[in-house]
């Protein structure tokens, strides 16, 4: 008889809760405990509105001495969800992070919040360090004979240091079983998003998850450096996109920050992960790819705008980093196709809408072209 009613046998939406800690020590960046937090509470936001399933996440920030400094109820209020008759899945820690800090906070680490690294860690269904916060695992001795990453300036010293581990060098993003290591490439809320992404469909299964590469490529989109006003990186992005069609030397760029061209090079290299050179080419293909979608200009036009001198150099471009003509993308973006995009790119954007990172670019050059002519 069941079979017969639609209605029966429909269980109602559960609602897992999910607990985050955030590990914090002195020199550890708060900024990124604060993005975290945020994060957290936009995806409870989302999570409050659909009828599925819900995952609810809590935060806490905790000292290393396992003393909670501070907690955040990032969850909504418990009356919203006791309509559910649904048993939901609770665990102690589902998500366990340390934050990155400066290089001089990880030389000395003290035992005893090693130890209780040690007693806590097996218990975690995803344990985060994020740049610097990798050494505190590493001297547990909880990472011996894994694939890890940490800042580029910092490698030398991890893999010197600890050689038991297997540094990756130049990777936004690493994972070995429930580990995850990153670079100064990924930012720590994008680092939330990546882990927390379609978890809501999970929520019945508190089975840690393995993470897609594809995923993890796409996660290191938004760069650190680039939200800083006076990085390198920053800067000079904000340089570039004034005077975009113009011929842009490596050499005519670290001019106009007053820097040697070794030194610029470097620089940017640590903060991005990219050669200049590189990150210049990939700009200019994504400015023109976002004229394609908001505009009818012809390819020429639009090659020349963004520095790419003509159709056939935007051509070239297209296809290696996007696997299509300018043509064909502007055609088939608008039949809701997905391009499938070389790594390069796909660490930098996703090939449908400018990250965040490079909106707030623009909008800085807006202000700074504003405020010169104002000037004049």
């Amino acid at each position: 008889m069941n079979d017969l009613n639609p209605k029966a046998g429909c269980a109602e939406p559960s609602v897992a809760l999910h607990q985050v800690v955030i590990l914090m020590y002195p020199g550890a960046y708060a900024v990124d405990a604060i993005q975290l937090v945020e994060t957290l509470g936009l995806l409870n936001a989302r999570a409050a509105k659909t009828d599925k399933n819900k995952v609810i996440h809590t935060a806490q920030i905790y000292s290393l001495s396992h003393q909670a400094l501070n907690t955040f109820e990032t969850a909504p209020a418990p009356g919203e969800y006791a309509s559910s008759t649904t048993p939901s899945h609770h665990r102690a820690i589902d998500t366990l992070i340390i934050l990155d800090g400066l290089p001089g906070s990880i030389t000395q680490l003290p035992p005893d919040a090693l130890g209780w690294l040690r007693t806590t860690t097996p218990h975690v269904s995803r344990v985060v360090a994020l740049g610097a916060g990798v050494f505190w695992l590493a001297a547990a001795g909880l990472l011996d004979q894994r694939r890890v990453t940490t800042h580029s300036a910092l490698e030398s010293a991890l893999a010197s240091r600890f050689p038991q581990l297997r540094v990756e060098p130049q990777q936004g993003l690493q994972v070995d079983g429930h580990f995850y290591t990153t670079s100064e490439r990924i930012n720590a809320s994008d680092m939330m998003m990546l882990l927390l992404r379609n978890e809501s469909s999970h929520a019945a299964d508190p089975r840690p998850r393995a993470l897609a590469p594809t995923e993890a490529i796409a996660c290191t989109s938004l760069l650190h450096a680039l939200g800083k006003t006076h990085s390198v990186a920053g800067r000079i992005c904000t340089w570039w996109l004034t005077r975009i069609a113009d011929e842009l030397s490596m050499d005519l760029s670290a001019s106009a920050l007053n820097m040697s061209e070794r030194n610029f090079r470097r620089h940017f290299k640590q903060e991005t992960g990219y050669p200049p050179s590189l990150f210049l080419l990939l700009l200019r293909l994504e400015l023109a790819r976002q004229a394609l979608l908001e505009s009818d200009l012809p390819v020429d036009k639009i090659a020349r705008r963004t520095g790419l001198l003509d159709g056939q150099q935007l051509a070239r471009v297209f296809r290696k980093y996007l696997g299509a003509s300018p043509l064909e993308y502007r055609r088939k973006m608008n039949q809701s196709w997905t391009p499938i995009c070389h790594h390069d790119y796909a660490r930098l954007f996703d090939a449908r809408r400018p990250p965040q990172w490079l909106v707030q670019l623009q909008t800085r050059r807006t202000h700074s072209v504003m405020g010169a002519s104002s000037t004049a």
